[in-house]
């Protein structure tokens, strides 16, 4: 806690407010299995995944294969000893040489059970030309490549074909990746009718210490048309998207800063 606390100083770009990163985590419940966060700044996503299985009374160390991409050094280095202080140990992928687009050093696709992320928002100047071999089903950029300067969509196809046939992921998006128009509408289209998205929500201003933007949290589940209930019959939830409109749920921090309480966000 007080160790990430002390991040959000300065370098805002990688660190996520617990409320969020609780709320992520709380969703995609990863007991077990392989995560990846490939922009993982710090690490706090596998601290609270790491936190969520151990009040499930289990040991993280044993039940989660921890993966991250990171661009810095610096930050790589500091997500590394965020894990050990915690007692765990992950694969850190991280220098000037490794860029989520560009590289795929855990040959993620089709490999994850998990994936929580907090990427950054509206990065322009991809070299497209070099992901082009990327695009198409079972690759890395399955529905294919935004025409606008804006790599949202990339990050939003990273973190799909990186999950399993039953992977879910959380992740944080900017709001405009919701209602972009051309390219944009066409990709998510097709991330629609892929039947993975399952649940949206959107949260209000104030929560980030370093931005006001409200965001929009953005989950996927690509076995939720296999769900079985209590009554072990299947539920078919393939063509439902939950939508949540939580941008008056939130406690007031101080003028400028609002997080969630345990109870919003068990709510």
């Amino acid at each position: 806690g007080e160790f990430a606390m002390s991040e959000g100083q300065g370098g805002g770009e990688f660190y996520t407010p617990s409320s969020i990163v609780r709320l992520l985590t709380e969703v995609i419940e990863p007991y077990h299995g392989r995560i990846l966060d490939p922009a993982c700044g710090s690490g706090g996503m596998f601290v609270s995944s790491a936190r969520f299985v151990s009040e499930h009374k289990k040991n993280p160390a044993a039940e989660l294969s921890i993966h991250g991409v990171e661009k810095t050094d610096e930050t790589g280095r500091l997500c590394r000893l965020n894990l050990a202080v915690h007692g765990l140990e992950g694969e850190i992928k991280h220098g000037g040489n490794i860029n989520s687009y560009y590289d795929d050093p855990h040959d993620a696709t089709g490999r994850f059970d998990f994936v929580l992320a907090n990427p950054p928002f509206n990065v322009n100047a991809v070299d497209k030309e070099r992901l082009k071999d990327m695009v198409g089903p079972g690759r890395r950029f399955p529905f294919g490549l935004p025409r606008t300067d804006n790599a949202n969509y990339l990050w939003i196809q990273l973190f799909h074909s990186a999950l399993n046939e039953k992977g879910r992921a959380g992740f944080v998006m900017a709001n405009s990746a919701s209602d972009a128009r051309s390219s944009e509408q066409e990709l998510r289209r097709q991330l629609i009718e892929s039947r993975a998205v399952d649940v949206m929500v959107a949260v209000g201003p104030n929560l980030f210490y370093t931005v006001t933007l409200p965001c929009t949290l953005w989950f996927f589940d690509k076995g939720k048309s296999q769900i079985v209930n209590r009554k072990s019959e299947i539920v078919n939830r393939a063509d439902t998207v939950l939508f949540i409109d939580a941008r008056h749920i939130y406690r007031q921090v101080d003028r400028a800063h609002r997080e969630w309480t345990p109870a919003q966000i068990g709510f």
